[in-house]
């Protein structure tokens, strides 16, 4: 149905959160659709400020031992002010715009039957209009197979000129060469602009200059073709198509790209020197994408809207939110989005995933790890594109090498540390500025969930033994090493933050506490993670007896005065009482530490929780509420949420209480975009249909009412089990499993066990 799958608008974008994304994992574009002069803004997933360089602090280990004894002895703020003026590094490096394609026709913007698009089922985007008697076409895809995005460009009941050129914000040349329009340049050595793009640094010290890089052009065409540093030139033509390519000099996070980068203008020209089939190209590109695309399939009704342009469908959800597939279509853009900003080679998917047109991005655009990071790969494994996961994996593998150095002259302690931010170098300092967002640790044990996670939906034991859990083991040292007793003899991380979040003390802010809530949830499911994989894989008993141990004496959850759940060590007056993060919850969510079932007074205190925090928020807490709902077993609140989510948002201002929401594009409104809330989305819809843990499947655990009507195929549960479901007046009536083993299987409270061969199970109900 084109309504839940098909995005497209009645006029060009006017901006570029109305623009429409294309990315193949590494190059990203964003299509406006302009009719006499097009703008194509480009990114690649490796085009970063900065070198690789040592971040950590003369002097922070001393002063972390002073922290933690002020902390301790309940000194906070004390222990903050040591924090913030001796312990904190310098800022991350930023993510980067590669430049622009532009291309100029001819004739007037006058135009008629104008159509932009772009369809999930084959990630192909589309522009058509007419110009008198012409028809204008053009097609645009970024390709995976053959590493290039493809334009075409096609003109029916005439002719068309039209010129190809590139620009780019970095320093840059543009010139002729070999047949193809190439632009190379070089990215600023240092982010220091303090968000103004006039004042990047360049440096002239070779060990300090930034990674080079390079952009080229092929054009394919039946008319008259001149090529210059002004831009390719196609005169008389019916068909043009273009084949855009670019590499850059970065050569792993370790190497200096400059003096020590790989070539980058040599692969762009051998890659663009074949004799490309148009359609050929086109035909892979599909075939890839769709092997990981059309693995699930959501159907929950339509109400025939397809014939309103989408922009005008978000806007009228606000009245009426009758249109049903508005919900799949957000879903199936998720995981198009997934899908095209990681893939197995590149870089994972910043806040923005692939797409950022600023040389100031907010935030620097890079892996803010706190959660946004996290929640970027939430959707991948249930929707069954753990392919997808390997930027990650191999992101979190790095950090456990770039770590060591940081917890050992940082915090003293053995295994690996990293803070809130991370960016293509690797940095794993804490941050420069305020303790209250700086000041986390908490990221390696955060990215291990995902590691681990990684092997239960998989079940790929060698993965497990090879990468998992040597990664894990090394963050689960770093923790033990943090442990220590509290007056009353519970072993705690002292001193601890709950991310960007305050509480009053003696009538100021303050950040720190002896611990928090989130971080014993981290560690606490840490420590039992690895003792099942230690279990699984049948080696390093002698360790997980260790974590054992702490287990036994680490702090427990507490329940506060209003029957919330305790969110510092103390319970405190929150600054804000509606902030956006909602970490104290980590055990309901993405842990199962708290379960409605398994742990009634906890959920109950995390329902509590919620209810003091209030439903509004940013895009990305939105999308973290969905999910937490919905493992509360209520649906429709978790729809309540996803209702705000789709509320129409048009300025591209910073609100960082009550602005979520989503853009005309369905990029998600931090606001500014942030690509984080459009991945919490998909994952909520997944969670209200399937969840997973201790070895039981639960099916439609939180459907909405709303959803009376439905089915979902290729979801992929814990035990690699793929599961189909039907529904019907808000009732299961039939299910369908695919795997090998026992799949334990829970609906309506009744526990049902299934021995599955390999093939497909299908129970009737």
């Amino acid at each position: 149905m084109k309504d839940s799958s098909f995005l497209w608008y009645d006029k060009p974008a006017s901006a570029w959160t109305q623009a429409l994304p294309i990315g193949n994992g590494t190059l990203g574009g964003m299509i406006y659709g302009k009719v006499e002069e097009e703008t194509i803004s480009l990114n690649h997933d490796e085009l970063w400020t900065g070198h690789p360089k040592n971040t950590i602090r003369p002097g922070s280990l001393e002063a972390f031992q002073k922290a933690r004894a002020l902390a301790l002895d309940g000194k906070l703020r004390e222990s903050q002010d040591i924090i913030e003026s001796d312990f904190m590094s310098t800022w991350s490096q930023a993510y980067l715009p590669l430049g622009d394609l532009v291309l100029t026709f001819d004739g007037s913007d006058r135009k008629s039957d104008y159509i932009r698009s772009l369809d999930l089922d084959t990630a192909i985007a589309s522009v058509s209009y007419r110009q008198g008697k012409r028809i204008m076409r053009r097609e645009l895809f970024a390709s995976h197979p053959d590493k290039v995005i493809a334009v075409r460009l096609i003109c029916e009941n005439g002719k068309f000129d039209v010129t190809a050129s590139l620009k780019c914000q970095l320093h840059h040349k543009v010139k002729s060469q070999s047949g193809l329009l190439v632009m190379s340049g070089e990215a600023p050595s240092e982010h220091n602009t303090n968000g103004q793009p006039d004042k990047q640094s360049y440096s002239k010290v070779d060990s300090e200059r930034g990674m080079l890089f390079t952009c080229a052009v092929k054009a394919d065409t039946d008319g008259k073709k001149h090529i210059s540093g002004k831009g390719i030139e196609i005169t008389g033509a019916t068909v043009v198509t273009l084949y855009l390519t670019a590499e850059t000099s970065f050569n792993g996070w370790q190497n200096n790209a400059f003096t020590n980068g790989k070539p980058h203008l040599e692969p762009c020209i051998e890659r663009l020197s074949k004799d490309f089939d148009y359609e050929a190209v086109k035909s892979a590109h599909i075939a890839d994408y769709r092997a990981l695309y059309s693995r699930v399939e959501l159907d929950i009704g339509s109400n025939g809207k397809d014939n309103i342009p989408t922009g005008k469908r978000l806007r009228n959800f606000k009245k009426d939110k009758n249109d049903i597939a508005l919900y799949t279509l957000l879903f199936n853009f998720g995981r198009y989005l997934a899908i095209s900003s990681s893939r197995p080679g590149s870089q994972p998917s910043t806040l923005q995933g692939i797409w950022n047109e600023k040389l100031c991005p907010p935030w620097h655009s890079n892996y803010t790890v706190n959660i946004n990071t996290e929640m970027n790969y939430w959707p991948v494994l249930p929707c069954d594109m753990p392919e997808v996961n390997e930027p990650l994996i191999e992101m979190v593998r790095d950090l456990s090498v770039a770590g060591e150095r940081t917890a050992k002259e940082m915090y003293g302690m053995h295994g690996f540390a990293a803070h809130h931010n991370v960016d293509i170098w690797r940095m794993t300092t804490p941050v420069g500025g305020c303790a209250v967002w700086a000041f986390w640790p908490m990221s390696p044990g955060w990215f291990c969930e995902h590691i681990f996670a990684h092997y239960e939906y998989t079940m790929d034991e060698k993965y497990l033994r090879e990468t998992a859990y040597p990664i894990m083991k090394k963050s689960a040292e770093f923790y033990c090493d943090y442990l220590v007793e509290d007056k009353d003899g519970y072993l705690i991380a002292a001193p601890s933050t709950s991310p960007e979040n305050n509480f009053v003390l003696n009538g100021s802010n303050c950040a720190v506490s002896q611990t928090t809530t989130m971080t014993m949830s981290i560690i606490r499911e840490l420590f039992e993670n690895c003792i099942k994989a230690s279990d699984i894989l049948g080696e390093d008993k002698e360790f997980a007896e260790i974590l054992k141990d702490k287990l036994k004496n680490m702090l427990p959850f507490r329940i506060g005065k209003k029957g919330q759940l305790l969110e510092w060590y103390n319970e405190e007056k929150e600054s804000e009482i509606h902030h956006r993060h909602c970490s104290m919850l980590y055990g309901l969510h993405p842990a199962h530490l708290i379960t409605a079932d398994g742990t009634p007074e906890l959920a109950d205190a995390c329902r509590r929780s919620l209810e003091i925090r209030g439903d509004d928020g940013t895009g990305w807490s939105l999308g973290w509420k969905i999910n937490f709902w919905a493992r509360l077993r209520d649906g429709n609140h978790a729809l309540k949420l996803f209702d705000q989510q789709l509320r129409f948002k048009a300025s591209t201002g910073m609100n960082y209480s009550h602005g979520g929401g989503t853009y005309e594009n369905l990029f998600d409104a931090h606001p500014p975009f942030q690509i984080d809330g459009n991945f919490g989305a998909v994952s909520g819809v997944c969670e209200m249909l399937l969840d997973c843990f201790d070895g039981k499947i639960y099916l439609l655990p939180a459907l909405p009412d709303k959803w009376s009507e439905g089915s979902v195929r290729g979801l992929l549960a814990k035990g690699n089990i793929k599961v189909d479901m039907t529904w019907s007046k808000g009732k299961l009536t039939s299910y369908s499993l695919t795997g090998k083993g026992e799949a334990h299987v829970v609906y309506g409270g009744k526990e049902t066990v299934h021995r599955l061969d390999g093939g497909t199970l299908t129970v009737e109900l």
